[in-house]
């Protein structure tokens, strides 16, 4: 699954498409979301078929760490649910991989 929406970075890179790429709960303290944002599905997609073969890439990828209360239960699924919730994704499409 991941997040489509076109958002522009500080640096002036266009990004379109936003995967979470890890969750990590901090017992009691924090649940931290890994976002991996790319300037479009076509290179996430490169990128999966270059590591799958073990290729060389060139894919620009925007890494994001959001920090937000601890949830003991946080998931994939409840992760996303989340993310949609933020401003910064509003207008999102849905992208299930």
């Amino acid at each position: 699954m991941a997040l489509i929406k076109e958002i522009t970075l500080d640096n002036g890179i266009t990004v379109n498409y936003h995967r979470i790429a890890s969750i990590n709960n901090v017992t009691s303290q924090a649940s931290i979301i890994e976002i991996q944002s790319y300037t479009s599905k076509s290179k996430r997609e490169e990128e999966k078929d270059a590591i799958k073969n073990n290729h060389p890439m060139n894919i620009y990828i925007h890494t994001e760490y959001l920090n937000k209360q601890y949830t003991q239960t946080l998931d994939i699924n409840k992760a996303y649910e989340y993310l949609k919730t933020l401003e910064k994704f509003a207008g999102y499409t849905d992208d299930i991989e």
